[in-house]
């Protein structure tokens, strides 16, 4: 679900994605936070995700402070893509 809604977002911005990484806490001792890679042409960036953030974008379908974060984060991926 959340690859899609990087995706989702990605593509309102203008940005094509190649990879999104989705790298859940539990596999590195922490429960409440996930790991988030998002590639661009050779480019990477990375973000936390709160577990809180993602029960939120299940039940409502929408979470402001996770979009917020995924947006910051494309942002920043569109300005390492800038030739």
């Amino acid at each position: 679900m959340i690859r899609k809604y990087v995706s989702d977002i990605a593509d309102q911005m203008g940005i094509q994605l190649s990879q999104v990484l989705f790298v859940e806490g539990s596999k590195v001792g922490c429960r409440d936070v996930h790991l988030l890679n998002i590639v661009a042409d050779g480019q990477r960036v990375s973000t936390l995700v709160y577990q809180s953030d993602l029960d939120e974008l299940q039940s409502v379908l929408s979470c402001l402070r996770l979009e917020i974060k995924i947006r910051t984060a494309l942002s920043k991926l569109k300005m390492l893509l800038k030739p």
